[in-house]
């Protein structure tokens, strides 16, 4: 019975102790809406489709592998076809992302030749209608230019700057 006493007071103390070490602490929540802090670099939130900046035009030639290595089959690839003459073109005709099937995997980036595919920083992509969360080519273009992006394959390791910027991040965006 007192084994059982000292115990239970044991208990008491400890767990009084877990509590006052917690509320001298601070916070380690974010007022939401009001601040927002930055996602550090690498986050994946979206896969998006890359301009060639001296082109202007995709560098997704259509080849598919994103499509066929894709586990959910969330990329959705049709080619552009000449209409005089049938043959097939290198750029897609429509290039959909069921984003509501996405597991952000980065499957498709690795499996990309053509640099094409990127993962950017887009972290409110909440929608109330799941036909919101199809985004075809030009959204994720859009999506590309505004956000940060990167792409990380090969197994390689996580770069400490963003490729686009020529400075060092700092410790806290890391």
């Amino acid at each position: 019975m007192v084994r059982r006493l000292l115990r239970a007071a044991r208990s008491i103390v400890v767990s009084h102790a877990i509590t006052l070490r917690e509320m001298l602490h601070h916070p380690v929540t974010v007022r939401y809406p009001e601040v927002r802090e930055r996602a550090p670099l690498g986050s994946r939130d979206v896969p998006v489709l890359k301009v060639n900046e001296g082109s202007g035009l995709l560098n997704c030639t259509s080849c598919g592998l994103c499509e066929r290595a894709c586990p959910t089959s969330a990329i959705e690839i049709v080619q552009a076809v000449d209409p005089v003459s049938g043959r097939r073109r290198s750029w897609p005709e429509t290039y959909d992302l069921h984003y509501d099937h996405c597991m952000v995997c980065n499957i498709c980036v690795e499996v990309c030749p053509f640099d094409a595919l990127e993962m950017a920083a887009v972290p409110e992509l909440a929608a109330y209608c799941i036909e919101d969360l199809t985004y075809d080519k030009e959204d994720l273009v859009d999506l590309w230019k505004t956000a940060r992006s990167i792409r990380i394959h090969d197994g390689m390791l996580m770069p400490t700057r963003h490729p686009q910027a020529g400075v060092a991040l700092p410790e806290s965006e890391r």
